[in-house]
């Protein structure tokens, strides 16, 4: 009977995954639709409207306009939330946080602001918050349909849709969302997810706007000779260069802990106006305004205009990005690195004289982009879907992989880490406040007899805080027979306890487990700011045992 018990469930099982695939294939249809939806208002709203009426104004205007988007943003997002965007759908991948969804409305009201007012960062940030922040939020509440979990592979997917939509790239967007949380490993579960939504947020994104090339560059001949020398000198000078990019916009960006709000706004105010003027005076253009990819493409490939217009170009543009960011600006570093690539590439072009046209700019955004943010598979789809030139993938793939190299460990992507870890090692570098448990707080004047009658033989922990105004210590319950041996009936909790150090609930769980390691303890307790004792950390909750899951 158990037997065919057993095989009636695996059949009734079997039956009903097909239509709960069916339900998830729909979820991740959904995200992608309604991602697609909110990335084009972004792009109609920041960059149709009010970046193309800003780019027609004089130049006064253009020059005050990105100290008045800024200050703008500031205003919109204090209180509220930080001007992390890609950063945070990292940070979340990694610890599971929530993307509150009150949180959304001022980021993207913060991207219009910034790059509506010429701040010099891109659209793809936003959109990745965005879409990551859906997916995350519909995967919360359809967990029947997709498993506890779900979530986390349904955020990914939004991040794909995202950047897919944006850049009209479905493979970009995929590959983006995969590798970004990692240094030298992919997000791999949230393949599927992310593959779907990703063709139907661009789907959906260009039954809007149509299909046109993101970055059109004159098309070539490429005789891979002399271009993969050329492709390997370019990748170690863009490794070099996105290390510098990666330290010079990761202080900026830094500045929030250490400078004063109207410092930050004056000082980045004033970088972005004089940066644009200095643009005006070198070329014409204002190409430090916005993402500025279609602008700076055109002088990449100019070969009317001299090396030193490019490395003034490059510094400029460089400046612009680190004004919006130290300034508290909301937008994406993506299109930044694309775009300091594209003029790095063009200075290295200067040393071949034979080279096809717009090669070496091209190469030198996915060796760039693809070095700062560690994503070498997306840079390069990026220049097969935005460029829609096959032949340049090869010296592509030569310089990403050399500027891979160069890069080390370094990264634009705050939250990132080297490679997947194992279940322990995720719950270490969590913060205590993810691995705390809500224990009862003793007081140091309650008795010890008090506290055996309330427990008797089942107490909720190895050990407990005691408490008064601030923490005083832990009373291990193995102690307390010897408290009542020595004292008697009247030993109090503060008598028993044991003067045992506590961590901040905002310290990383490894620096709990180092001193309970020094102390020989399976507990510590666990204090907030105030030195007000909230719970304890025992071996069990540390490890995540009871937590445990084989598929992840």
């Amino acid at each position: 009977m158990r037997a065919r018990f057993d095989r009636i469930r695996a059949k009734t099982e079997e039956a009903t995954e097909a239509p709960r695939a069916t339900l998830r294939f729909g979820v991740y249809a959904v995200v992608g639709m309604v991602v697609g939806l909110v990335v084009a208002g972004i792009q109609w709203i920041a960059l149709d409207v009010v970046l193309h009426e800003l780019l027609e104004a004089p130049l006064w205007f253009q020059a005050l306009a990105p100290g008045l988007g800024l200050a703008v943003t500031f205003v919109v997002l204090r209180g509220r939330t930080t001007p992390a965007t890609s950063d945070d759908y990292v940070r979340v991948y990694h610890d599971g946080d929530d993307l509150r969804p009150r949180q959304l409305v001022p980021k993207l009201l913060g991207a219009v602001a910034t790059l509506g007012g010429g701040g010099a960062l891109g659209a793809e940030g936003p959109s990745v918050y965005a879409g990551a922040s859906i997916g995350q939020r519909l995967g919360l509440r359809l967990t029947s349909v997709l498993g506890p979990r779900g979530h986390r592979a349904l955020t990914s997917a939004g991040a794909a849709a995202g950047v897919a939509a944006i850049f009209q790239a479905p493979a970009t967007g995929v590959l983006f969302a995969l590798e970004t949380p990692f240094q030298r490993d992919v997000a791999r579960r949230a393949l599927i997810p992310a593959l779907i939504a990703a063709a139907t947020s661009y789907l959906t994104f260009v039954s809007i706007f149509g299909v046109h090339s993101y970055l059109p560059v004159p098309r070539g001949e490429v005789r891979l000779r002399d271009e993969v020398f050329g492709a390997i000198l370019l990748g170690l000078c863009a490794g070099i260069t996105a290390r510098g990019l990666a330290g010079l916009w990761g202080a900026a960006k830094g500045l929030s802990e250490r400078v004063s709000p109207v410092v930050r706004l004056a000082a980045g105010a004033a970088v972005s106006g004089l940066t644009l003027v200095a643009a005006r005076a070198l070329i014409g253009t204002s190409f430090t305004l916005g993402p500025g990819v279609e602008m700076v493409a055109e002088i990449a490939v100019d070969p009317t205009i001299g090396l030193w217009v490019i490395v003034a170009a490059f510094a400029l543009r460089a400046l612009a990005t680190s004004a919006a960011l130290g300034a508290g600006g909301v937008g994406g570093v993506f299109i930044p690195l694309v775009v300091q690539g594209l003029l790095l590439g063009r200075l290295v072009e200067s040393l071949f004289t034979d080279a096809a046209p717009g090669l070496y700019p091209v190469i030198g955004l996915a060796a760039v982009l693809g070095a700062g943010y560690r994503t070498p598979l997306a840079a390069v789809m990026f220049v097969a879907e935005t460029t829609g030139q096959a032949q340049f993938v090869i010296p592509a793939l030569v310089a990403t992989a050399v500027s891979q190299a160069v890069m080390g460990e370094k990264s634009v992507a705050s939250y990132q880490v080297t490679e997947r870890e194992g279940m322990l090692e995720r719950r270490l570098r969590l913060p205590v406040r993810n691995v705390v448990i809500d224990v009862p707080i003793l007081h140091p004047d309650q008795l010890v007899t008090d506290v055996i009658d309330t427990y008797g033989d089942a107490p909720p922990a190895q050990a407990l805080p005691v408490c008064d105004d601030r923490y005083r210590g832990l009373l291990m319950l193995r102690d307390m027979a010897m408290a009542l041996f020595e004292i008697g009936p009247d030993a109090t909790v503060g008598q028993a306890m044991h003067d045992v150090p506590a961590v901040r609930v905002d310290v990383p769980a490894v620096e709990a487990a180092r001193i309970m390691g020094e102390l020989d303890s399976a507990v510590i307790a666990v204090v907030d700011a105030d030195d007000v004792a909230i719970g304890v950390v025992t071996a069990l909750t540390m490890t995540g045992a009871l937590d445990y899951d084989p598929d992840e």
